[in-house]
């Protein structure tokens, strides 16, 4: 075969690869239907830039929605939610940082600013939306934040969360002073530095190839995300020198701190499994859906979560990550903070879960308007 004719094949392969969707079934190209995912999918999230009404049409009957709370099926649920979580919370600012659109696929991690029952907070988080194939229409939709960030601002859930980080940091991050005598652990192993891992670096010494370079890095990021007390030390070699991580609880700068901490956490979580579930490669950026498994202290429990993970340009290093979570369903697990949980999320579910049965004598929110 002509030499020049097999990088042309795969050169069209990637861009039908990496292209967001096909013409729909309007026959509008590609181009219009990626954009257009873009500024629905950034309106769903940043709702205080349109009236959200208007974008019922893009949601399917069947539509479905998730957060670590509540779970909404059903278009004629999602109004009512939509109603009661906007009706209540007029002042909520969603500002989006960081977006993509892979496939059929949006997703965008943002800061969220707001108040429940008249007290401020701020969170972070993280969103996947999904579109049908070849057209505008919204069947899915998961929030990943943690009302940690909220429970934290609000006088009786506040002493629940602050208590869980701190035990939380005193166990994993290696720049916290903890104000507790720290269980003993066993040594932590010596920093190796980063090894150098541009994309011109692969076996034959040439430059690596789009679609060479795509594979590697939705590898490397599926496995950054699912490593394990077994493997963490061999996938240093990913990371940068000065590679940040972040999560609810902790803030990581720097490689060799970033060793510290994933010595730490392995070594007091040795069974955690962290299974990545859906997955996107956008340019420079990857990120990830998952669902992680653990015990602390001996109860088990189960988290979801998203992340995302960016890379040096034409590189197969990482120098940033994010993990969305919420800390709250690990402590839902655990004995004494379990009610403070319950007694948060049934108090937001009372609020603007329509599907909810409130325990409490009287709601807490004025009607959602019929639309």
């Amino acid at each position: 075969m002509n030499k020049y004719l097999v990088p042309a094949i795969l050169a069209l392969i990637l861009s039908f690869e990496m292209a967001p969707v096909a013409a729909d079934e309007q026959g509008i190209g590609w181009g219009k239907l990626y954009q257009d995912r873009l500024e629905i999918g950034r309106g769903m999230l940043e709702v205080q830039n349109v009236d959200w009404t208007t974008l019922l049409r893009y949601y399917a009957d069947d539509i479905e929605y998730h957060d670590s709370i509540v779970d909404v099926y059903g278009i004629d649920m999602l109004t009512q939610f939509l109603g009661r979580l906007y009706g209540t919370s007029p002042n909520l600012v969603t500002t989006i940082e960081d977006e993509t659109v892979a496939g059929d696929v949006y997703s965008a991690a943002w800061t969220m600013v707001g108040s429940f029952n008249g007290v401020p907070y701020e969170a972070k988080g993280m969103s996947i939306i999904k579109f049908r194939p070849r057209s505008r229409v919204v069947y899915y939709w998961r929030d990943y934040y943690t009302e940690g960030d909220i429970m934290a601002k609000i006088p009786g859930f506040d002493e629940a969360i602050l208590g869980f980080r701190t035990y939380y940091r005193c166990a994993v991050d290696p720049t916290f002073d903890c104000p507790v005598e720290p269980p003993a652990a066993d040594p932590l192993p010596a920093a190796e530095p980063p090894v150098d891992s541009p994309a011109s670096d692969n076996r034959s010494g040439g430059i690596l190839s789009p679609f060479r370079l795509r594979e590697e890095r939705l590898g490397i990021g599926r496995a950054l995300i699912e490593s394990n007390a077994t493997n963490w030390q061999s996938l240093l070699p990913y990371y940068t020198d000065d590679y940040e991580y972040h999560d609810p609880i902790v803030d990581i700068y720097g490689f060799d701190t970033l060793v510290q901490f994933f010595a730490r956490l392995f070594a007091s979580s040795p069974n955690l499994v962290t299974t990545v579930e859906d997955e996107m490669l956008s340019g420079d950026v990857y990120t990830a859906t998952w669902t992680m498994f653990g015990q602390f202290n001996g109860v088990p429990y189960e988290a979801k979560g998203m992340s995302i993970l960016k890379f040096r340009d034409r590189s197969t290093q990482t120098y940033y990550s994010r993990d969305y979570y919420s800390e709250a369903d690990i402590m839902a697990t655990i004995p004494g903070l379990d009610q403070a949980v319950e007694g948060f999320r049934i108090s937001y579910r009372c609020v603007v879960d329509p599907a909810f049965d409130c325990p409490l004598a009287a709601r807490l929110f004025d009607p959602a308007p019929v639309l």
